[in-house]
């Protein structure tokens, strides 16, 4: 805390600050929600929601086996999802994306984890790589 805070507080403390309880710490304002439901190599689905524009990468991140990721910068493909519904709820695969896809020998239909994001809903996919924690 800086000695002007640390002032403005004992000043409200002791009562020579009027209005200081007038005063609330500002609210970030809530953002959308999306759900991501990921069908794993088992076939068993996690559900999770996160912030409109996330990406299915970082949303994953809170289940219990999560995409595996190699690179976090969309070189290496390790992310590759396969859209079972909601693909209109997803950013539109930009060219870096399709150009690793094609690099990796992997069809242009598939998205990576990395770098779509969820644009509002709910979005099923299935992963190829994971996480076992």
């Amino acid at each position: 805390m800086t000695p002007f805070g640390i002032r403005k507080k004992l000043k409200s403390l002791m009562g020579l600050d009027p209005g200081a309880d007038d005063r609330a710490p500002a609210k970030r304002p809530e953002r959308p929600k999306v759900t991501l439901v990921l069908v794993d190599d088992r076939g068993k689905e996690q559900t999770f929601s996160g912030d409109v524009g996330s990406s299915p990468l970082y949303i994953s991140g809170n289940m219990e086996r999560p995409i595996a990721s190699g690179c976090n910068d969309s070189s290496c493909a390790t992310c590759r999802i396969e859209v079972i519904e909601g693909a209109e709820h997803l950013s539109p695969q930009s060219p870096r994306e399709k150009q690793t896809l094609a690099a990796n020998g992997f069809p242009a239909t598939l998205r990576l984890g990395c770098c779509s994001e969820i644009t509002g809903g709910t979005v099923k996919v299935r992963a190829y790589n994971f996480v076992d924690v």
